[in-house]
């Protein structure tokens, strides 16, 4: 029953999602990628529907719960997620904001929607943690792996993002402004390419404290120094939106993951000093003696 409550607000999250798509876009213009969204919402919201009814009905639970069936109930709408959140954060398609090209806009993104954009963002990373926590049942679980998981979705959006809005940032605004999008872009992939050699390492149980520690501290630092650059006056990201949000995601996930390490790392240290100090021979002329 330790995952009821995270199944229960991803079913409710996806619910909001859906109302949010069907009320924000009228029938007469729901076109493929409007479609996919309401499918994606309807599916997530049914998977978990039916699990959190085996966390309630005792005869599901057994054959639901805990087994590669609730897996595959995290994993499928995952995998659409990733796909449909792409869809509703795309400025260009018109869901949950736009791209301010007007005369005197700067080409970045403008929030239209915030139900919709705010919880698509939310039932991603809800979907994502959901994924990682299953994991605890089985041997390549990390205690840490949802933060990966997480920090790699955040650098793909944030380098998809900047990508997609690159042409119009760099025809509207000054030249230290489009500089630093591809900034953007250089932390997204880098960032991302690591989160994923972290997540292989942990599948495979080869994750050492030194790897754990360089990985997570070349990501927290560019992620920072992203923040410092990308939400800056002359950034990319100093307005409300998809960039902003995903560059400080990033950073903090980052740095957290670091810190975990580091308090990992000592805590592995005082484990030592005290088995050491347990197999050390008493002194033979006691503690009081001189």
């Amino acid at each position: 029953m330790e995952r009821f409550g995270s199944w229960f607000t991803h079913m409710l999250l996806s619910l909001t999602v859906l109302c949010s798509v069907l009320d924000n876009v009228p029938i007469a213009e729901r076109e493929g990628k409007e479609k996919y969204a309401i499918a994606t919402a309807s599916i997530s919201l049914s998977l978990s529907f039916i699990v959190v009814m085996g966390h309630i009905v005792t005869n599901l639970r057994l054959y639901l719960v805990g087994t590669i069936l609730e897996l595959f109930c995290a994993i499928i709408p995952l995998s659409l997620w990733i796909v449909g959140t792409a869809f509703i954060q795309n400025p260009y398609n018109s869901f949950s904001s736009n791209v301010d090209l007007d005369q005197d806009g700067d080409g970045n993104e403008q929030i239209e929607y915030a139900n919709l954009f705010f919880f698509s963002w939310i039932v991603l990373f809800s979907n994502t943690f959901l994924v990682g926590a299953i994991f605890r049942d089985y041997g390549s679980y990390d205690p840490q792996i949802s933060g990966w998981l997480i920090l790699m979705v955040s650098s793909v959006v944030l380098m998809g993002m900047a990508g997609t809005l690159r042409t119009d940032i760099c025809k509207m605004n000054a030249q230290v402004v489009c500089q630093r999008t591809d900034f953007a872009i250089a932390i997204g992939a880098m960032v991302g390419v690591l989160s994923l050699i972290a997540i292989v390492l942990v599948a495979c149980s080869k994750m050492g404290a030194v790897s754990y520690l360089l990985i997570s501290f070349i990501s927290s630092g560019m992620f920072i120094c992203g923040v410092i650059f990308l939400t800056a006056r002359d950034g990319p990201a100093t307005s409300l939106g998809t960039m902003y949000f995903s560059c400080w995601t990033g950073a903090a996930v980052s740095t957290l993951l670091f810190v975990g390490g580091i308090q990992e790392l000592f805590e592995a240290v005082a484990i030592e000093e005290e088995e050491a100090a347990k197999q050390r021979p008493p002194n033979q002329y006691g503690d009081d003696d001189i």
